[in-house]
């Protein structure tokens, strides 16, 4: 089930379907997007200088990508191959990002990544504070 605010985000953009595929880091989790902000991140990312290691992103993240309907309930089928690749089975942790896209994770990886963060939170908001004065 796609959270009410997410589906809400949907309803804004006109999107029935989002596009589901690997995300990077680790431990392995998926991002999804409307397929609208899915394929406008698509040209954005076609629009740069070429490298051996953006082609590597292209072809982890667009080539694994996959769309899917949204159904009447607020549902997604998460297919076979993602489902495998993000390690989910029964249970899955939907983790808001920003306005256009969410996470799947395994809800024990996130709990780790959470753990992480909260070890590591002097390190983050110091990166935090020199992002925001670039």
């Amino acid at each position: 089930m796609v959270p009410k605010r997410f589906r809400m985000r949907l309803s804004e953009l006109g999107d029935e379907s989002v596009w589901i595929t690997n995300a990077l880091g680790t431990p392995n989790h998926l991002d999804v997007r409307p397929a609208s902000l899915f394929r406008a991140y698509q040209a954005k990312i076609g629009r740069l200088t070429e490298t051996p290691q953006l082609l590597l992103y292209k072809r982890f993240y667009f080539g694994s990508a996959i769309e899917v309907e949204i159904d009447s309930a607020g549902r997604i089928l998460i297919p076979v191959s993602l489902r495998h690749r993000g390690g989910l089975t029964d249970k899955v942790s939907f983790v808001g990002l920003d306005a256009e896209r969410f996470q799947l994770w395994r809800p024990q990886d996130l709990d780790t990544s959470f753990e992480y963060c909260s070890q590591h939170s002097g390190e983050l908001l110091a990166h935090l504070a020199e992002l925001e004065q670039r």
